[in-house]
């Protein structure tokens, strides 16, 4: 797997080209990005510019949020350019999130027997419940609000059922991890996301299975690649399934977040 080709695919493919649900993706010359229709959840998705223009594009892209007041994130990968886009961003106020490893993992390299699961302890939720329950999960996890998300995903189900599958793993009836895993159309790439447990019940092994069920998921969906932004937690359990890194990734929130 070459990783630097891999990187331009995702950027074509992905990056330039997201899910528009409960939003709009709208690009020019210099970057694309996901415009939401709730406060939270707009976020810059590719960008390429020279050195020169990061000021003035950072202060373009401020005052186009900010006179619709949403907040949104600007993320960055290490292979991007500009170089000085973090330090810029910082200069107006953004803040710095934790950075965390964009990995790949080629599905023509797993096996065609995956790691064994057991998927009575999977449900796979479709409905608001079942949605605001993994919510509910991330929630907890993080300690934040994100209203956007459910509204995000239930309009991602509601419009395009086969572009995402939620899953969440249930103790007494009591949510306790929760993931899903997303299709872009003609994409080569599908992504996981989410995977959180709350605090008491890790340890476990419910951040695996949900991994196992996501990839065997996405294998027999036929696509090439499978990608997560992995935290330190979450790296060295994707390693030895095979991910690779290709990048860090850091994200950066606007100032009226």
């Amino acid at each position: 797997m070459d990783l630097a080709d891999v990187m331009q695919e995702y950027n074509e493919f992905e990056r330039k080209f997201g899910n528009s649900f409960n939003g709009t993706m709208k690009s020019d010359d210099n970057l694309t990005k996901f415009v939401s229709i709730d406060r939270h959840g707009s976020y810059i998705s590719f960008f390429n510019f020279d050195e020169n223009m990061t000021e003035s594009i950072v202060k373009d892209q401020l005052a186009y949020f900010n006179k619709r007041n949403l907040c949104f994130e600007w993320k960055t990968y290490s292979t991007d350019k500009p170089s000085n886009i973090g330090e810029i961003l910082l200069a107006y106020g953004f803040e710095q999130e934790d950075s965390e490893s964009f990995m790949v993992l080629d599905l023509s390299k797993v096996v065609s027997e995956p790691e064994p699961f057991d998927e009575l302890q999977i449900t796979e939720v479709s409905d608001s419940k079942g949605i605001y329950d993994a919510i509910k999960v991330q929630e907890q996890v993080w300690g934040r609000d994100f209203d956007w998300q459910y509204n995000y995903l239930m309009n991602l189900k509601k419009h395009s059922p086969d572009s995402v599958f939620i899953y969440v793993v249930y103790v007494n009836e009591q949510p306790v991890t929760s993931a899903w895993l997303t299709f872009n159309g003609n994409s080569p790439f599908a992504g996981i996301w989410g995977g959180s447990t709350i605090e008491e019940f890790r340890g476990n092994g419910y951040y695996s299975l949900l991994l196992n069920k996501r990839i065997a998921k996405a294998k027999s969906k036929g696509v090439k690649y499978l990608i997560i932004d992995a935290s330190d937690m979450s790296k060295p359990i994707v390693s030895k399934r095979g991910f690779q890194v290709v990048a860090t990734t850091t994200g950066y929130t606007s100032p009226n977040s």
